[in-house]
């Protein structure tokens, strides 16, 4: 089982150094990520958006975790933007995440 905090702070060491590998082996070749639009992204897309630099998270809060998925909130610095908070629910399989949902919602 990959804890919330884990995947997290590789998620974040990932946007901080541009290298997706610190993120990459907790996510499945086939691993998707849904915005709050609904758009899904794969694993690719997910590279290119990490490793463009301009975005932070911090202030990781776990709501649940369990061997199946985690839920857990996050804050949101990016360049432009006001900042945001993010509700994350995410699915693994046999130690990695397959799928990854976020609703975010920025600060008035």
């Amino acid at each position: 089982m990959i804890q919330a905090n884990t995947v997290l702070e590789a998620w974040d060491k990932t946007l901080e150094t541009k290298d997706f590998t610190h993120l990459e082996k907790y996510l499945s070749a086939d691993f998707q990520v849904e915005d709050t639009t609904g758009e899904v992204d794969n694993l690719e897309n997910t590279k290119s958006w990490c490793v463009a630099g301009g975005l932070r998270i911090s202030n990781f809060k776990t709501i649940r975790e369990n061997e199946n998925y985690i839920v857990a909130t996050h804050d949101v610095i990016q360049e432009g933007k006001p900042k945001s908070n993010v509700l994350v629910y995410a699915e693994q399989t046999n130690g990695k995440f397959i799928y990854w949902k976020i609703q975010r919602a920025f600060e008035a």
